[in-house]
């Protein structure tokens, strides 16, 4: 059953073919041709009326080109016309939804790192460089010149004698080429050296309180005294020995002082108060017991020690 549209492509068809006939035709009659011509054009009105009206909104697609023939009829392709029906597609706008809830806050969580391990600690190794003891050279000493005295005090004056026979033995300790200590050193004095100026009196008087006779000697002895040298060859000496006189011996210390001379000598000096008494002793009295000589002397040295051999 043909449809409305192809009924009105038909009635169009025939239209075009009357047309060209007539134009081939010239001889027809022109009533006639009108006559036809508006009938033609009367039925195709009435069928696409028809056709249009019973269409609802339907789109006609133009129809393709259509090939004539001389000597064939025209032969008029139908073109397939697809009405579409279908309501068009709604598309709906989305609605955004606007999220008034807070935004989550992540805070940041600090890492701490607690090392419980114990540093390591690394010892440094010592170095411990032993170093060789200096070698101790011994040389042993002498007295080369002295000049030492007794002074006192007496009721008539202070009186002052010398001494003047003394003699001193013992070994220098050289480390670095440099005096170090003196070793087993002994000072010893020949009571009757002793010498006054007021004469053989006071001598005699000085011999009696010594006890010379039993005790000939006053003799002072130390095993070991420190030497130290600064650079201005400048000598300090410390040392605590055994003075022995008249019979009775007691520990007394000694500082001396003086210096290093260039040939190697040593030069010393040292001053020692002591009191008689201490050592038994009593002090001399003269002419009746007039003249009282003081309890306390001051014994005073200063000597140059020598080296005897290297």
């Amino acid at each position: 059953m043909m449809t409305k549209y192809s009924r009105l492509l038909v009635a169009l068809g025939i239209l075009i073919s009357i047309v060209f006939v007539q134009c081939k035709n010239p001889k027809t009659d022109k009533a006639q041709e009108e006559t036809q011509i508006a009938d033609s054009i009367s039925g195709i009105t009435s069928e696409t009326t028809k056709y249009i009206d019973s269409s609802e909104g339907t789109v006609i697609d133009e129809p393709e080109t259509i090939t004539t023939d001389n000597t064939k009829p025209a032969v008029i392709e139908k073109t397939k016309t697809t009405t579409d029906n279908t309501k068009p597609v709604v598309i709906e706008k989305t609605k955004t939804t606007t999220d008034n809830t807070k935004p989550v806050v992540i805070e940041k969580t600090k890492t701490t790192t607690v090392d419980n391990t114990e540093p390591s600690v690394i010892e440094k190794t010592k170095t411990t460089t032993v170093e060789k003891p200096a070698e101790l050279v011994y040389a042993d000493f002498s007295m080369k010149s002295v000049k030492a005295t007794i002074v006192g005090t007496s009721t008539l004056h202070g009186w002052e004698s010398n001494i003047t026979k003394i003699e001193g033995k013992g070994s220098f300790q050289i480390k670095d080429n440099m005096l170090a200590s003196i070793k087993d050193a002994e000072i010893k004095i020949p009571v009757k050296g002793i010498k006054s100026d007021e004469g053989k009196k006071m001598d005699n008087k000085t011999y009696e309180t010594f006890k010379s006779d039993e005790y000939p000697y006053i003799i002072y002895t130390f095993s070991n005294a420190v030497v130290k040298i600064n650079e201005s060859n400048v000598v300090s000496m410390e040392t605590i020995g055994k003075l022995s006189m008249a019979g009775v011996s007691k520990s007394v210390p000694i500082s001396a002082h003086g210096k290093a001379l260039p040939n190697g000598d040593l030069q010393l000096t040292v001053s020692k108060k002591l009191k008689m008494t201490d050592f038994n002793m009593e002090p001399p009295v003269m002419f009746l017991g007039t003249i009282k000589v003081g309890d306390e002397i001051t014994v005073s040295f200063n000597f140059v020690l020598y080296k005897t051999n290297n």
